[in-house]
């Protein structure tokens, strides 16, 4: 089972992003952490099938305009290293 770890700069990029989406509409920061969730769910899942890259990559949230930055530290941990809102 991959362990996922976040970088202390992830989760207050997530504590912003939670600020940023509630305040467009309420709840909307809850909504965004289920489909953060499930992203990263499906990173790991994808990378079952898949050779893991030592690089930095980018996976855009499908119903956020959110970038998820990882990288695999190995076979057993996901080191998610950012997450940034696209710019407009």
């Amino acid at each position: 089972m991959m362990k996922v770890f976040l970088s202390s700069i992830a989760k207050n990029d997530i504590r912003l992003l939670m600020r940023v989406f509630n305040a467009e509409k309420e709840n909307r920061g809850i909504d965004f952490l289920k489909d953060l969730k499930e992203s990263i769910s499906q990173i790991v899942q994808h990378s079952e099938t898949t050779e893991k890259s030592k690089e930095i990559t980018i996976n855009k949230m499908k119903k956020f305009p959110v970038h998820i930055h990882y990288i695999f530290e190995n076979d057993e941990i996901l080191f998610i290293t950012a997450i940034f809102k696209e710019l407009n």
